[in-house]
């Protein structure tokens, strides 16, 4: 079995979370009218066909009926939490967008690198320190989608980020043993996609889906099935791992992805703020 592969992640998480047990009292309590199968049809970004998958995926997973359904009211727990921050970012980029853009493309390449720095660990701290505390089954599958997305490469697995933004962010993030996640680069496109996906933080979507197939009949008709086609996204996409009936952790490294550039956004925004008050004071 491919170390980093979903199929080492099953294992893993299967291993740890029995290793280390189970605190209910830190899971909170989400109403779950549909069960776990209603969960994962709330969440927006999955395409049909992609939540299709994810449901038929609950009857292969070897993990205990408890923990599938924890990590499912945990994920989508998670996805509000980030939903109702969004206009920390969206505000942001209101009041400063041209000089933040101005003062991001003259930052040397040393101070990039001490902005665009996080260990791994401090991504769960961080979550921690926002006061939301989840599952322990969730932050034990949240660790080591962190462990997988740290070393995608080593996976072989393709994209998995939806839209320029989320792709872009993805292409330039790499991690480095020693300074943990950070960004490839200082090129000019590396900052332009890092901007672009710290504008789209703020909405209107927390994750994109694919682009909308539109499909036309020949006899030109008005059915309600060409209307339904319209509205669902479709993911042209295939995983590696679907091919061999593996469930896929591609939204939760989507999500994690989410949380690494929303520390960086964190982090660059207070440099930000911090170096405009030091400038308009030395006007003063």
């Amino acid at each position: 079995m491919p170390r980093f592969s979903d199929k080492w992640l099953i294992d893993k998480t299967l291993f740890d979370y029995i290793s280390g047990g189970s605190c209910a009292c830190c899971g909170g309590f989400l109403f779950m009218p549909g069960g776990t199968k209603g969960l994962i049809e709330s969440l927006s970004e999955f395409e049909t066909d992609a939540a299709n998958a994810e449901v038929s995926a609950l009857d292969r997973l070897p993990w205990p009926q408890e923990m599938k359904d924890e990590v499912w009211k945990e994920r989508v727990r998670l996805r509000q939490y980030c939903k109702r921050n969004m206009t920390t970012y969206s505000s942001f980029w209101e009041q400063h967008e041209k000089e933040y853009q101005l003062w991001f493309y003259q930052l040397s390449k040393q101070k990039l690198c001490r902005i665009f720095q996080l260990a791994r660990t401090e991504i769960m701290e961080r979550l921690q320190q926002q006061k939301f505390h989840f599952h322990a089954a969730f932050g034990t599958v949240l660790c080591a989608v962190t462990e997988q997305v740290a070393h995608f490469d080593v996976t072989k697995y393709p994209i998995d980020g939806r839209g320029d933004a989320e792709i872009g962010f993805e292409d330039i993030l790499v991690f480095d043993r020693r300074g943990g996640f950070t960004i490839k680069d200082d090129t000019e496109e590396t900052r332009r996609k890092w901007l672009l996906r710290h504008k789209k933080l703020g909405g209107p979507k927390l994750l994109e889906r694919n682009a909308k197939k539109i499909t036309t009949n020949e006899d030109d008709s008005d059915s309600d099935n060409d209307h339904d086609n319209e509205e669902e996204g479709v993911d042209d996409t295939t995983d590696a791992n679907e091919v061999d009936d593996t469930p896929s952790f591609r939204s939760d490294r989507r999500i994690v992805r989410l949380l690494i550039a929303r520390c960086f956004a964190d982090t660059i925004q207070q440099v930000f703020l911090k170096a405009m008050m030091m400038a308009s004071s030395s006007k003063e």
